[in-house]
């Protein structure tokens, strides 16, 4: 994949009548030499699926994906996880390892320990579900 289509490939997923910036450019280049082909664009589409809100993906910057290939953990947090809206939370629940489980728990009783465990059904219920997003 040559600079050029890297470049095509970044401005159909920020889309139309976009450009990059310099600093966009030079990013593209560092990654041409430290990445192959392949793994920039999967990296690049996740980054533009998952880590970037809906509303922000057109006028954001590419640079703001540089934190997936500099750290990059498959366990992070995302903005948009098809499985969630697919299955309820019985379901997405059973779909966790043992291990996930554990700190899915840990990571709600530290939540309602900071609320003084006084937490409305609905409120367990959306937090629970940021935390599903985190997991899955």
């Amino acid at each position: 994949m040559s600079l050029s289509f890297l470049y095509k490939f970044v401005l159909k997923l920020k889309g139309r009548g976009h450009f990059l910036s310099p600093k966009e450019t030079e990013f593209l280049k560092t990654l041409l030499l430290q990445f192959s082909e392949e793994e920039i664009k999967r990296r690049l589409e996740r980054c533009f699926k998952e880590f970037l809100p809906p509303m922000e993906r057109e006028r954001s910057s590419i640079l703001r994906c540089k934190r997936l290939f500099e750290n990059f953990k498959e366990e992070s947090s995302v903005y948009y996880n098809p499985k969630m809206g697919n299955s309820n939370l019985v379901q997405a629940l059973r779909e966790l390892s043992d291990d996930k489980k554990l700190k899915l728990l840990e990571e709600l009783k530290e939540y309602l320990s900071s609320r003084g465990g006084k937490v409305s059904k609905e409120e367990l219920r959306g937090v629970l579900k940021v935390l599903l997003r985190k997991y899955l």
